[in-house]
C-alpha cells in the first residue's frame, strides 16, 4: 500500500480514537453496534467535558476541539478503525500536499481505489473500509 495513504489512515484512526475517548469522558459510551449507537438517548449536539463540540449523525459522530477535527462512523460491531473514503479525504484535505504528499484529491482517490482493488483495503459490506493487514478494533 502507498506509504502516504498508510500515514493518512493511521493519523485518521488516531484522531478517531481520541474523539471516542473524549465522548466517553463526556458520558457518551462507545457502542457495541450501530444499532446501539442510533438507540442512545443523548443530545445530538453538545459540549465535550474537556472542551470542544460533538455532533451525532447516523452511525457516527463529528468531533471538533482545538486539537482534533474528525468525522467518523462506527462499524457494525462498534469498530472505530474503519475509514469512509470521503471522510478521510475531508480529514486530510488541509494537509493533503504538505503532510501527506498528494498533489490533489484526484491523486488521493486513485491511490485509495488502487488499494481497494488490490485488497489492501477491505470493504465492510456497507460504507466502511478496513486495512486488510490489521485486526478490527471492535467494542468490548
Amino acid at each position: 500500500m502507498d506509504a502516504r495513504l498508510v500515514k493518512m489512515i493511521l493519523d485518521y484512526q488516531d484522531a478517531v480514537r481520541k474523539a471516542v475517548a473524549l465522548l466517553e469522558a463526556t458520558g457518551i459510551p462507545r457502542p457495541k453496534s450501530t444499532v446501539d449507537w442510533i438507540g442512545y438517548d443523548v443530545p445530538y449536539t453538545g459540549e465535550l467535558a474537556t472542551g470542544g463540540k460533538y455532533f451525532i449523525h447516523g452511525f457516527g459522530c463529528a468531533v471538533k476541539t482545538p486539537d482534533i477535527c474528525v468525522d467518523f462512523d462506527f462499524g457494525e460491531h462498534g469498530e472505530i478503525d474503519g475509514i469512509d473514503l470521503h471522510r478521510i479525504a475531508n480529514f486530510a484535505s488541509k494537509d493533503l500536499q504538505t503532510r501527506y504528499g498528494f498533489c490533489d484529491l484526484e491523486e488521493l482517490h486513485q491511490v485509495i481505489q488502487a488499494s481497494c482493488d488490490s485488497g489492501e483495503l477491505v470493504h465492510s459490506g456497507y460504507i466502511l473500509w478496513y486495512l486488510a493487514s490489521e485486526p478490527r478494533n471492535e467494542s468490548t
